[in-house]
């Protein structure tokens, strides 16, 4: 199962034309962690599909039927993280960036973190 499932991950990153470096970053698992599962050497859990879900701007429950692993009605309700999905969205756009639109958009986006940060701080 864990070679079907590597083969359908392999295949929505390449739709979605994200890197392993990419979803490693947007998920916030290792790397090494998602070589592994696209080379079969690592069985699926819920937590790390849980977290690969939003950046395969999926619902973590099809992911789970995917690896063949139960869905479970309190699984199943759970809400995403705030922003998941649109982070997802955010990792999936910018993978059509070149370089130098990357640079630019993490600026930006530290640039809304520190305004983010002064506004909920009061400061004006």
């Amino acid at each position: 199962m864990s070679a079907d499932f590597a083969r359908v991950l392999r295949g929505f990153m390449q739709n979605r034309r994200l890197s392993a470096r990419a979803v490693s970053r947007a998920s916030g698992r290792a790397e090494s962690t998602v070589n592994q599962l696209l080379a079969s050497k690592l069985q699926p859990t819920h937590d790390v599909l849980r977290d690969l879900a939003p950046v395969l701007q999926l619902d973590a429950a099809d992911l789970f039927v995917i690896a063949n692993l139960s869905v479970d009605s309190e699984m199943a309700a759970r809400e995403p993280y705030p922003a998941t999905i649109e982070i997802g969205q955010l990792v999936a756009a910018a993978s059509f960036l070149t370089p130098s639109e990357v640079k630019l958009l993490v600026q930006s986006a530290k640039a809304l973190r520190g305004e983010n940060q002064e506004h909920r701080e009061g400061t004006p």
